[in-house]
């Protein structure tokens, strides 16, 4: 039985087949080694030990700007990137930033996002993202998965109000905690007792201050404020200051509940406009409050399916002030805040000042979604 001919005209180089070679096997020369690098290969090339190129890259320690540079070319060549997680086991520096939203689908959000990863970046940090989808238990899974990637800062919307990621923190002492858009206790911020839990927020009283002060100047005698289930809202100041409001200016008051989600307010609307406009012997005007512009829109689409307008048959409040608020028809009278600064006291707070609050003022921006019913 004959042996099976070689390839003709074939050279393997590192188990690739060329043709038009001679069959001899031709090894590559290469000073970037095939692994990923590593640390000890950056010394090597530049020249340095493993100490010094450790502090360069880190920026830590006396290292000269001459040397720097030159351990950064170095890294630059051979393609070096650092690995966060074993800077984490060396030095216990938690650098990167987790970040838990309740609702992505809420433009505010995103908007919030931008300006907290332009910051990050600025500092060199990273951002985990993630979505707890209005769950309480998701929440907590998200936190200690966060806890696990070696995060020791994180920036939440949390669902529930403070109650729950208070006691978390507790748990976890050594992690900086941010809360966007959360109240507790009888303030702004999170309640005394959690010195790691610092938060941001619009000035929740005088945003339902100035609503109320509106709708009642143009006759309203009474609102709805349409607000998460009572076991997932957030903003509980925000109810407390609406309880206010409508005594002070003789406004019957009503905390709707629902899921806040699009489909779920949806549904809610629908219902309520039926039964109050369209199958009542004497329709009323409904007047609703909401905590979002996102879910404030929602209530454009549901008039007009149902023939109705906002402006004419029911009235809207937003909160937010998106840039799409103002091309709605008729404009959405809202309240806004300066978005982008939620990000970067946020970054801020949570790199720097753990434990602090801080509270963005509010300004009414009035449109077309208020009906003036003194003048019919």
């Amino acid at each position: 039985m004959r042996n099976a001919a070689p390839d003709q005209g074939v050279a393997r180089v590192q188990g690739f087949r060329c043709p038009g070679g001679t069959g001899a096997v031709e090894k590559r020369e290469s000073s970037v080694p095939d692994r990923r690098p590593l640390l000890r290969d950056v010394a090597q090339r530049a020249n340095a030990s493993v100490s010094l190129v450790s502090h360069a890259l880190n920026g830590s320690g006396r290292v000269s700007e001459e040397t720097r540079a030159r351990i950064l070319k170095a890294a630059e060549e051979l393609g070096y990137r650092s690995n966060r997680y074993a800077r984490l086991l060396r030095t216990g520096r938690r650098e990167d930033v987790g970040v838990v939203i309740r609702n992505m689908h809420n433009p505010m959000f995103l908007d919030v996002l931008t300006s907290l990863e332009e910051a990050a970046r600025r500092e060199d940090r990273a951002l985990l993202v993630t979505n707890s989808r209005y769950d309480v238990a998701e929440q907590r899974k998200l936190l200690d998965h966060l806890l696990d990637l070696g995060v020791g800062r994180i920036v939440i919307a949390p669902v529930a109000g403070l109650t729950d990621l208070r006691a978390w923190q507790a748990e976890h002492p050594e992690v900086h905690v941010v809360a966007l858009n959360a109240t507790g206790g009888d303030g702004e911020g999170a309640a005394p007792g959690a010195p790691g839990l610092g938060s941001v927020n619009p000035d929740h009283r005088a945003a339902v201050g100035l609503a109320l002060a509106l709708v009642a100047e143009r006759g309203h005698r009474a609102v709805d404020f349409v607000a998460a289930p009572a076991g997932l809202a957030s903003d509980t100041v925000r109810e407390r200051a609406f309880a206010e409001a409508c005594a002070a200016h003789g406004i019957v008051g009503r905390v709707r509940r629902t899921p806040l989600d699009a489909r779920a307010v949806s549904g809610f609307l629908a219902d309520d406009l039926r039964a109050r406009v369209l199958g009542a012997g004497v329709p009323e005007h409904p007047c609703y409050l909401f905590n979002s512009d996102y879910l404030a829109a929602v209530a454009y689409g549901v008039a007009a399916d149902l023939g109705l307008r906002v402006g004419r048959d029911l009235s809207v409040v937003g909160h937010d002030d998106l840039p799409t608020s103002a091309l709605l028809d008729p404009g959405l009278t809202t309240l806004a805040f300066d978005r982008t600064r939620v990000g970067v006291e946020a970054l801020r707070l949570v790199v720097e000042a753990p434990g602090e609050h801080v509270v963005l003022p509010v300004e009414l921006r009035v449109r077309g979604s208020v009906a003036d019913l003194g003048a019919r």
